[in-house]
């Protein structure tokens, strides 16, 4: 059964994303790059990497490395290409320099990122080339999106995705919000979508979405909004918004039908955490329940089209794990069970980095600031294992591995995982890592020598 951690320290950005149910927290004292351990002689998995590392010289659309990588990405349907955290910048920036490459090569048309509607719709509209008075500095910085979002690497992005739009209007790439933390917002957009075709059924379901709706719950983030309501009030906004989702879409308003199918999944993903609720009573599938929907909507969004997920490296696994992590089913995991090969992984490791993440300590109610945290591979943690694969920046495509023994062995016992989501302590605690199997939630993966901070807008 997984811990039950604090919902203070385990939601996504402004919720405290990574947290243990999935691992957490980058590792602490390592080995530096002078210091990693030779290869053994015989045969390892550190030997069998080190073979078929792909080297990666420049984080650019014209390195070799970065192409071969889109290459192997863009054989599936959709790619989940995940973070070591929220906020570094060299494994941001390589996923952005993989989207140029899949889009003019390899047929990308849609970007969805853990991010939610309203804000990503903001970003798409940018990157469309409809026109506006904005660069995409000023166009970042206005929209509903993380902070954490708010990075050169994206302003970067949308410049060059709006380059792409205004001369590829054939083959637009559109930008799509997977997330579903902003309730207040979707039900408000969506109850008013209802009152302009039915006024009297968009009243009857007023009352109930009150309390998420008003002005003070829209200004409000999130977990604070639920915080703020007793679990009778979530109860009954959440049957509201499934009523008012049936409303809008036997009337044909899709649009508003979705916003309010995600005000929905924001109440229900944080059931427990109101003002009054048992966060005790949580079992194991509550914290997954986030990752289930956001792995739905993103199937909703993909259509027919080749897209890529734009997530933390928890989010975007293939594959369910298990030891400290038990019972936890992230987003890539049901993209998998639904789309088979047609969905892959990338997750990003690191040996050494410098992040930007929220204090890892509870929320007062003031402002939050970035504090940077610096981070060393640890011993015993996926981190130290590519790291001493190669030394410099590379990329493991794990289908490649041979089957036998010594995978099998090394896919059946537990590694530690050492990710940061939103938060991160001061000073690294044991309790940071999580482990799990590698089992085959692994597709692609990544080695950084060094991450450094998000550049920040």
């Amino acid at each position: 059964m997984p811990v039950r951690p604090d919902p203070q320290t385990r939601r996504g950005f402004l919720l405290a994303s990574a947290s243990a149910l999935m691992v957490s927290a980058c590792a602490t004292r390592g080995t530096s790059d002078t210091e990693l351990p030779p290869l053994p002689a015989g045969p390892s998995i550190q030997s069998l990497l080190a073979a078929q590392a792909v080297p990666i010289r420049k984080i650019s659309p014209d390195d070799p490395g970065v192409r071969a990588l889109a290459a192997g990405l863009a054989g599936a349907q959709l790619a989940g290409l995940g973070e070591a955290t929220h906020g570094s910048h060299e494994d941001a920036l390589l996923k952005s320099m993989l989207l140029q490459v899949m889009v003019e090569k390899h047929g990308l048309r849609a970007i969805l990122v853990e991010a939610n509607r309203a804000g990503a719709q903001q970003l798409n509209a940018y990157a469309s080339a409809a026109p506006t008075g904005l660069q995409a500095v000023e166009a970042v910085r206005q929209a509903a999106v993380f902070r954490i979002l708010k990075t050169e690497v994206m302003a970067d992005l949308l410049t060059w995705l709006r380059g792409w739009n205004a001369v590829n209007g054939d083959q637009p790439v559109r930008i799509a919000g997977i997330d579903c933390q902003n309730s207040s917002l979707d039900a408000a957009e969506a109850l008013d979508a209802l009152a302009k075709v039915d006024s009297g059924a968009a009243d009857a379901l007023a009352g109930a979405l009150a309390p998420v709706t008003s002005d003070a719950a829209k200004a409000l983030r999130h977990d604070l909004m639920i915080r703020s309501l007793t679990l009778a009030e979530l109860t009954a906004a959440h049957a509201a918004c499934l009523t008012l989702e049936d409303e809008l879409a036997r009337i044909g308003l899709a649009e508003a039908a979705f916003a309010a199918r995600l005000a929905g999944q924001g109440l229900i993903s944080f059931e427990f955490e109101t003002a009054d609720g048992g966060i005790a009573d949580a079992g194991p599938d509550y914290w997954s329940r986030r990752d289930g929907f956001m792995a739905a909507n993103a199937l909703h969004l993909l259509g027919k089209d080749h897209g890529v997920l734009w997530g933390h490296n928890m989010h975007v696994l293939a594959g369910r794990p298990g030891g400290d992590a038990a019972g936890f089913v992230p987003s890539g995991a049901v993209l998998r069970d639904k789309l088979g090969g047609g969905y892959v992984s990338l997750t990003q490791e690191f040996s050494k980095a410098s992040f930007l993440a929220l204090p890892d300590k509870p929320f007062n109610g003031a402002q939050e600031v970035f504090a940077t945290i610096t981070r060393t591979a640890r011993p015993g943690t996926m981190n130290a294992l590519l790291a001493s694969a190669s030394r410099s920046a590379a990329w493991f495509d794990l289908a490649t591995l041979p089957e036998n023994a010594l995978t099998d062995t090394w896919r059946a016992e537990s590694i530690g995982f050492d990710w940061y989501g939103a938060r991160a302590a001061a000073e690294p605690v044991d309790t940071d890592i999580r482990h799990t199997p590698p089992g085959r939630m692994l597709d692609f993966m990544v080695i950084h020598p060094q991450l450094t901070p998000s550049r920040m807008l």
